[in-house]
């Protein structure tokens, strides 16, 4: 009883407590009436706009102006053809991925000048040369949607394109500038007219200022320049090593080992007059790598290499891929935007426009690893 009598007592004193504190609460809030009402209705509002501008998956994205830009020109004039909602997106979702090309090329064509030849840390170039490779496969995947609509139909809606071409996209053209494809190397479009006649004024000088920006060939090939250096104290070791390669593979295999061909990149004044892009130590750079590419010094140089020939290569077929599609959309009519329309395409796809197809020749100048010498051709680290 004594127990539950203190207790009862102790639960009327903090009771007594708590109604003291809500009457001062009270007290101050009634002298200062106006002034909290105002506080009220600013946190109302506050409240109220912070709802208002909430960071949403729809806001984040975009996707009220994303979802709702597709305009169809057949629907405004009246004579809907569904289909052109399809032509509209594929070629929305090429722009998009084109976008996210140059944000990766330019990453990487930037940071190549900044690598430490001699460290084998590449600062996530591999990842993004991956990426861009990853996006090239996908999007080439597109042109197999478009291909599920029949020519018929595209004509129905292909008249109100009018003077509208893929010829007039600027990323792609930047994407071409960024790699290192040169002006002198595009076949005209239209007799007298160049490729930047297509772009309003913003646009060509974007484009222009693109191919007298830095380009990965450029940079690619200061690299492998760098290396050749770092890694080749004499040239004169280094060529009488790959000379006494050449003889004794060609003794062994005959015609098999072009010796001419071979002495043709070998002696550095034959090189030079040969017309190559590579200049001829960056040329040497890529085939020390791909001659010693199992070692620890070139392995991950090496892995590179070939991640800028799988670009090159994709870009290649990404164009034959749009030969095609046209080809069978349109037969050999004039395109939209007054070009030769297949037959124009034909010519991007040649040789002429693949950027590093040097480092393709290159194998032909590949020595069998049995001919290489003990001593190693390069200097190794301690």
């Amino acid at each position: 009883m004594f127990l539950l009598r203190n207790d009862i007592q102790l639960e009327c004193h903090w009771l007594q407590i708590i109604w003291i504190r809500i009457f001062k609460i009270y007290q101050h809030f009634k002298t200062r009436n106006h002034y909290n009402l105002l506080n009220v209705y600013t946190v109302e509002v506050s409240l109220s706009d912070m709802s208002d501008t909430e960071l949403t998956y729809d806001s984040y994205l975009g996707l009220d102006k994303l979802l709702h830009c597709q305009d169809l020109e057949t629907e405004k004039a009246g004579n809907k053809v569904d289909e052109e909602h399809l032509f509209i997106i594929v070629h929305q979702v090429f722009e998009l991925w084109f976008k996210q090309i140059l944000v990766d090329l330019r990453t990487i064509v930037g940071t190549f000048p900044k690598l430490d030849v001699k460290n084998r840390d590449f600062a996530g170039i591999p990842s993004k040369l991956g990426r861009i490779i990853l996006i090239l496969k996908l999007i080439i995947g597109h042109f197999e949607i478009i291909e599920t609509m029949p020519p018929a139909t595209f004509l129905n809606f292909r008249k109100y394109l009018k003077s509208g071409s893929g010829f007039q996209s600027l990323q792609f053209r930047l994407i071409e500038n960024t790699l290192g494809l040169l002006k002198e190397t595009r076949k005209a479009h239209k007799q007298g007219k160049d490729y930047t006649d297509e772009f309003n004024a913003t646009q060509r000088v974007e484009a222009e200022k693109s191919e007298k920006g830095p380009s990965l060939f450029a940079v690619f090939e200061n690299w492998l320049e760098r290396i050749f250096r770092e890694f080749v104290d004499d040239k004169k070791t280094y060529c009488d090593g790959l000379e006494k390669m050449v003889d004794a593979w060609s003794k062994d295999a005959g015609n098999q080992c072009d010796k001419d061909a071979l002495m043709g990149i070998i002696e550095e004044k034959k090189y030079e007059k040969s017309g190559k892009r590579l200049s001829y130590e960056a040329f040497h750079g890529a085939l020390l790598i791909s001659l010693y590419q199992e070692d620890p010094e070139f392995q991950k140089a090496y892995e590179t290499i070939k991640l800028v020939m799988d670009v090159d290569a994709l870009v290649s077929k990404w164009r034959h891929s749009h030969v095609l599609m046209v080809h069978r959309m349109l037969g050999k009519k004039t395109g939209t935007g007054g070009t030769s329309g297949y037959d124009y395409l034909k010519k991007t796809n040649e040789d002429d426009y693949r950027v590093f197809i040097e480092l393709f020749h290159l194998s032909a100048f590949l020595i069998p690893y049995e001919y290489k010498p003990k001593a190693a051709l390069y200097k190794q680290g301690e």
